[in-house]
């Protein structure tokens, strides 16, 4: 039977054969040395980084491979027969490279560890063994026919195939030199059990001459051939060595450089991590001094408000008496156009007074909102309404449009109105006698927009983008127009507080659109806000009188002079919180004027007080300060006013909150007379 040029017969009786005792022994030196050798070259190209691995792998494969083709034909030359025999050297040369191949194949599967790679490149080495053997043994040629017992041909490959697999098992999941010394007598003796039990196999049985079977090579050619190979062995192993012991001191530097560099950073991160604790008290320790600086500013602040709109109160206050009183008797038209002119200069210094404040609130991060849902559209009308006097006056005319009704927009009412009211004032203010000013409102993605345009002259395209800066009149410094260039710089601080945006457009000649961008009021939020501002129930009151509690002696006369033209109410005063809580008890008033900075006992305290009175409790009490600052404003509406109006004094706020408490008075009588006063605006 033939099998891949293989002749198989157990019958056959070949020719007598020995074989060279000392041969045998360095067959097996050798694949000891050899097996050894390459074993821990693959060790090395298992570590090598990517760059040498291919050298490592072509060594320890050259190695091994070479190693099993010395120790194959070292035995060849041991063997010993009467026969005239040669070598193909084709054949020779082909199953050096068997080996050498099938060594690579095996070290890259094994290198990736796990059981059952390293099984499969055992298999793989153990076949590389059983190829390179009888390609070997068809290199030779002889004088006769070779045949091999079947038998013991497949002992031969099982020997080959489990010494193999035990070995490269061994040498990649062992790690010391002993452990790696016991793989390579494993793998020598996979070589040359599976090459001597082939040989046994082996029976030669005698034939013709081999004259004329090609060129062959001689024992001689072939003992060289196997030292070279042996030679080029150890000459690796020696290679290996040295260059290990390179690889070795090179890693010895290199882990005292990185022990030196690691010291290095030891220290930096020691002398960093000390810098930054010292840097995050530093930065505590300015935080807490922005913290007080910020509550100073904003004492400051509340301060600077209460101080400027006490004196304003009385002037503002007085002058609109002046202009509507009628106990005083008629003003000429001089003394009225002096009277006017104290009232529209007192407005205007409130007016700077409140922006200068309202900016610095900002920028000191303590603007309170108070973010609800309403009509945008009602909202423009009032806003234009305050201004028709005005822009007739400036020859202006005004148009209101808006894409569809009911326009609801989410914000804070007030301070909308304040940019608005901004807004119209500078386009009409800015325009030109003739000129027109469009205010329009519409709906759109989600977002309530609201446009002002003028056909004032324009902004310089190279101011476009001074527009909202503070104290920047954008070159109208010299204008007879008053303004300190705050409006736009508070605008767009306020539409931005209210998560919206505001921009502009301008053409030279031809005028100027500002548009403002708010959120649409959804559905919910709408909902949620009417049934908030409808749940809101107001006081009964018992008597048509007014218990005004304040020590300021002009404070006092204005109001005197405001209650003697409502007719059916009676003024009653009090000085200090002591004398006001007792005046209450006594005559139980309507309503209650309560100023907050009172002496001995601020306005919070008087009215916890009035709260704890089963008596008094139900009495409307309205707060009347110059204590304006927005967290004040909620402070006081939380602590429970009816209402809480600021100084100086509006009287159409004043006499609209006296309106909507005297609603409820039992006497109808009282409530005509009352209401007919107060919605003829008190003093006529």
């Amino acid at each position: 039977m033939e099998i891949l040029g293989l002749c198989f017969d157990g019958d056959a009786v070949g020719a007598p054969f020995t074989h060279d005792g000392a041969l045998v022994i360095l067959s097996y030196v050798v694949a000891v040395l050899a097996s050894y050798t390459a074993l821990d070259l693959a060790e090395r190209y298992r570590a090598a980084p990517e760059k040498s691995r291919g050298a490592w792998l072509a060594a320890s494969a050259i190695t091994l491979g070479g190693g099993i083709w010395s120790m194959h034909f070292i035995g060849m030359l041991a063997f010993e027969t009467p026969l005239e025999r040669g070598y193909d050297p084709g054949l020779t040369v082909l199953s050096a490279l068997v080996a050498i191949l099938a060594a690579a194949l095996g070290f890259m599967l094994a290198r990736r560890g796990g059981a059952l790679r390293l099984v499969i490149a055992g298999l793989i080495v153990g076949i590389g063994v059983v190829a390179m053997h009888y390609t070997g043994m068809s290199a030779l040629h002889v004088a006769g026919q070779v045949y091999y017992s079947p038998d013991l041909f497949g002992v031969s490959v099982a020997i080959a195939l489990g010494a193999a697999v035990t070995a490269l098992w061994l040498a990649f999941s062992l790690q010391t030199w002993w452990q790696r010394a016991g793989a390579a007598f494993v793998m020598a003796v996979a070589i040359c059990g599976m090459h001597y039990v082939g040989m046994a196999a082996t029976a030669i049985v005698a034939g013709p001459d081999i004259d004329g079977q090609g060129v062959l090579i001689s024992r001689d050619v072939l003992a060289a051939a196997v030292t070279m190979g042996v030679f080029s062995i150890v000459l690796l192993g020696i290679m290996g060595a040295f260059l290990d012991r390179r690889l070795e001191a090179e890693s010895i530097r290199e882990a005292e450089r990185l022990r030196g560099l690691n010291a290095t950073l030891e220290q930096r991160v020691v002398e960093r991590t000390a810098q930054l604790s010292e840097a995050a008290v530093n930065l505590d320790m300015a935080l807490r001094e922005a913290e007080r600086a910020s509550a100073a500013k904003s004492d400051f602040l509340a301060s600077m408000s209460h101080e400027l709109r006490t004196p304003l109160n009385a002037i503002l206050g007085f002058s609109q008496l002046l202009q509507r009183g009628r106990a005083q008797g008629a003003l000429t038209t001089e003394q009225s156009n002096m009277v006017e002119q104290i009232e529209r200069s007192g407005r205007h210094l409130l007016e700077l007074i409140e922006e200068i404040l309202d900016l610095s609130r900002i920028e000191a991060g303590r603007l309170t909102l108070s973010i609800t849902t309403f009509d945008a559209v009602e909202l423009i009308d009032e806003v234009v309404a305050s201004f028709q006097a005005i822009a007739l006056d400036a020859g202006v005319a005004i148009h209101v449009s808006a894409s569809e009704n009911g326009i609801i927009v989410r914000a804070d009412r007030t301070r909308l109105r304040q940019v608005l009211t901004n807004l119209v004032s500078n386009a009409i203010k800015y325009n030109r006698r003739g000129g027109e000013v469009d205010v329009v409102c519409r709906q759109a993605e989600g977002s309530v927009f609201f446009a002002v345009a003028d056909t004032g002259a324009g902004i310089a395209p190279h101011l476009m983008e001074q527009l909202f800066e503070p104290f920047n009149r954008l070159g109208h410094e010299q204008s007879p127009i008053v303004g300190a260039g705050l409006g736009l710089a508070l605008c767009k601080r306020l539409v931005t507080a209210q998560d919206g945006d505001i921009w502009a457009e301008s053409t030279q000649n031809v005028g100027s659109t500002f548009t403002v961008a708010l959120p649409a009021a959804t559905a919910g939020s709408a909902r949620h806000d009417a049934d908030r501002a409808a749940g809101g129930e107001a006081h009964a009151a018992r008597q048509s009188s007014l218990l005004y509690i304040e020590d300021n002696p002009s404070n006092i006369s204005l109001m005197r002079h405001i209650i003697k033209e409502i007719d059916g109410l009676e003024l009653v005063t009090a000085t200090t919180p002591e004398s006001g809580i007792d005046l209450a008890r006594r005559m139980i008033p309507g309503v209650i004027l309560l100023d907050i900075n009172l002496p001995g006992m601020d306005g919070f305290e008087v009215l916890k007080i009035l709260k704890a009175d089963p008596v008094l409790s139900p009495i409307p009490v309205i707060a009347l300060t110059a204590n304006a600052m927005p967290r004040e404003v909620q402070r006081g509406m939380e602590a429970g006013f009816h209402r809480y109006l600021t100084k100086p004094l509006d009287l159409k706020e004043l006499l609209g909150a006296l309106a909507d408490v005297f609603s409820q008075v039992s006497s109808a009588e009282q409530r005509r007379r009352l209401g007919r006063s107060l919605r003829a605006g008190g003093p006529a």
